[in-house]
Order: C-alpha cells, then structure tokens, then sequence
C-alpha cells in the first residue's frame, strides 16, 4: 500500500487578531488545531514571510528546527522612553488613562461589578486612544504628541478628526465612542499631577460630524429557517432555537451548562453583562435541549455543548458556532441569495418576545441580558413590521408547540 502523502499547510494572511502570515495546521500528537504566526503583520511583506515559511515547512516535516533557518521575524525592540516628553503631555495624560482602564478590566470568569468593563472593551478603548494619538502625530508631526500639552489641542484638531473617522464610514455609535475618549483625556489633564489643564475653548461649541446610522438587520424568511433547519442536526437545531427562543448569541451557548435550561424556567447569567438571565422555557427550547442532553449524556454542571476534542465551542480566536453556521448557510443558500448571520437569530427572537402582550421593558432588557440603561428595549417593543409578521407569527407557534417534528416538521 502507497504511503499517504502528508499535507503541506498553505501559508495565509489575515488582518484578524493581528495574525498577519501564518499558517493553520494539526498538531501531529494531539489533532488540535494550531496556528504558526511568523510575526510579520504587513501583507506587503509577502517575500519575506515565504523564507520564513519554507524553513517552518521544513522542520514541519523533518520535526527539527535549525537555528541559521528562523521561523519567525525577530521582534523589534521597544524604543527607550524619548527625553523630550514634557511633563503633562498628551502623550503622559493618555498613557495614564490606558493605564487606568487596564485596571478596571476583568479578568476572565470574573463576576461583573460596578467600575469595571470586559477585557475586549479596554482593548477597544486602548486602540482609540493610540488612534487619536497617531492621527495628531500625522498632523503635527513625528513625536508630537509627547510635546503637545492640553493648549496646544485645537478645536480645528478634534473637528478634522471627527471628520476623518465619520469619513472612514464608522457607524454612530462607534464615532461617538472615539470622541468620548478623546473627551477622556481632556477630563483627565485637569488632575494635580497633570497641572490641572483646562481647554481655552468651549467643547460644546465644536462643529460635529456623526457616523453612518446603524442599519436594520434583515431577518430570514420562514422558508431559510425551514431549510436550515432540515439541513442540520439535532445539536444544530439546538443551537438555533436557543438563539431565537432565549436570544442567546454564540458566546452565550458555549457557556450554558447542564441544568441551567429546565422544562419550566431557564437561569443563565450573560457573560459580556454579568447581567441576570431568566425566565420561562419556551417548549420547542426544551424538547431540542432535553433530547440533546440524554444523546450526550453529560452530568449535571457540564458544559452543553463542546468541540470533538472537548473544548468549549467557543475559545479564544476560536469560534465553532460561527464556522458551523458559515458552512450551513453556504450549502442551503440558493444562487444569489444571502442568509443572515447567526447573531440575526438572537433580533429575531427579541422581536417576537418583545411584541408579546403585557411584555414590559423591564422583561425585555431581561430577556436579552443588557443593563438598565440599555436602550435595546425600544427597538423591540412596537408593532411588528408587515413583511416580518408572517416570520414572527411562525416562530411563535413553533416555540409554543411540544413537537419538533424532526427534519420533516420544520
């Protein structure tokens, strides 16, 4: 019998999480899926990242690494702290508040409390710090940040970059979170140890530019949702009516365990709000968990839902709800046809649950895990549009009947 001929990885480029040149392989111990990231983040610097390759393809295969052949970039070395920066400087204020929000990040499995914000928002607010900052150093200059003080900030500076993010098309929402950092920043030069900067000019006077308003996402139609369904199985349907009769997200279904979902009542607290999560189970909802639960055979506060190789289905860079649900979609979509993503499934429920009878928005804001001050209820609690109430009035008898049906009843 000929030898199996072993698969070569491609080597690929991505801008996601910074990967830049990489390759995705199995490990040949454990059958994990890992990645080797060459450090080099500029597709521009293809020539470079393929010598860096063809050493790693080599100790690859041989399983032996040879020191004059590198398989990463060497890293550049962080510049030494420059003996211009002043005392006070935009540069020192915004260093000081990154530090600040870093300490205000939880760490992961951390229960929510007040002050604090998720590790993937500091991240957030970090890079529109250092995006401000880079944009005045194109301004004024190379460095220029670690010399300006709060008078030297014009308010020519923070309109032209209200302009400049407005432009790149940024939704409103997210432009007015990059000028709230920069409104961060102001606030915190006014501190002793900044020597109590103020503006010399009215911040509310500014001229604003808001972003692109945030577009309706297009729900599926009753016919998409039957074919999805016909076209997976038992722990797919699960997955589905999970999104749309509880409303939870991807993030959401890796972390159920067993005996949060009961027949009667279900008790889930979100991760991304640390907000309460309860309420009555929809019927449909609990004859797809109970049957997946007995298929599984998993004890009681064990994760519902792994990957083959147990992990949870959601880890890290790793997201198998979303490659499953690429796939689906993919291979029951007709020619010119686009399917919703599988977060849509959580606005689809939420626009059911919230156009129910008595539904208050204190259930509402309930029902989707987000704070008090959320604003989300709003956009649920009213008449629901003609061209979904065919969809919504499906969806409601589906989850208020005991019957699954199997492939056939959907």
């Amino acid at each position: 019998m000929a030898k199996a001929r072993q698969r070569i990885p491609k080597l690929r480029f991505t801008s996601w999480r910074k990967l830049g040149w990489h390759v995705a392989f199995r490990d040949a111990t454990t059958g994990s899926p890992r990645k080797h990231v060459f450090k080099i983040r500029g597709r521009e610097r293809e020539a470079e990242a393929r010598v860096l390759y063809h050493a790693w393809v080599l100790e690859h295969i041989g399983g032996n690494g040879n020191p004059a052949h590198p398989t990463q970039a060497k890293a550049i070395g962080r510049r030494k702290p420059s003996n211009n920066l002043l005392s006070g400087s935009l540069l020192e204020i915004a260093s000081g508040l990154i530090a600040v929000e870093r300490g205000r990040a939880r760490k992961d499995g951390e229960s929510r409390r007040r002050g604090t914000i998720d590790r993937r928002v500091f991240s957030d607010r970090k890079k529109q710090i250092r995006d401000f900052l880079g944009f005045l150093n194109e301004r004024h200059g190379a460095g220029a940040v670690s010399k300006m003080q709060l008078a030297d900030l014009a308010m020519d500076d923070v309109e032209a970059y209200n302009q400049f993010i407005a432009g790149k098309g940024y939704s409103a929402s997210q432009v007015a979170k990059r000028i709230g950092v920069i409104k961060a920043i102001i606030d915190r030069a006014g501190r002793p140890e900044h020597g109590g900067q103020v503006l010399g000019w009215n911040w509310d006077s500014r001229d604003v530019a808001h972003g692109v308003p945030t577009e309706e996402r297009a729900l599926p139609s009753v016919k998409q949702l039957r074919r999805l369904l016909r076209a997976t199985d038992n722990r797919g349907r699960t997955m589905i009516w999970l999104g749309i009769g509880l409303g939870l997200g991807a993030r959401d279904i890796a972390a159920i365990r067993v005996g949060q979902i009961a027949r009667e009542s279900y008790d889930l607290r979100r991760g991304k709000t640390g907000v309460e999560r309860y309420g009555g189970t929809p019927q449909l909802v609990w004859l797809y968990v109970s049957r997946l639960q007995a298929e599984r055979r998993r004890a009681a506060g064990e994760l519902l839902f792994v990957t083959r190789n147990g992990l949870p289905v959601v880890h890290g860079a790793s997201n198998a709800v979303t490659q499953w649900w690429e796939k689906l979609r993919e291979r029951v979509a007709k020619k010119n046809e686009a399917i919703c993503s599988f977060y849509t499934l959580r606005h689809l429920g939420a626009t059911e649950f919230g156009c129910r009878p008595n539904t208050s928005i204190s259930d509402v804001k309930r029902w989707l895990g987000h704070s008090a001050s959320s604003r989300m209820a709003d956009v649920y609690m009213r008449p629901v549009r003609p061209e979904y109430r065919e969809l919504v009035e499906w969806v409601r008898r589906k989850l208020n009947t005991k019957f699954g049906g199997g492939e056939r009843g959907h």
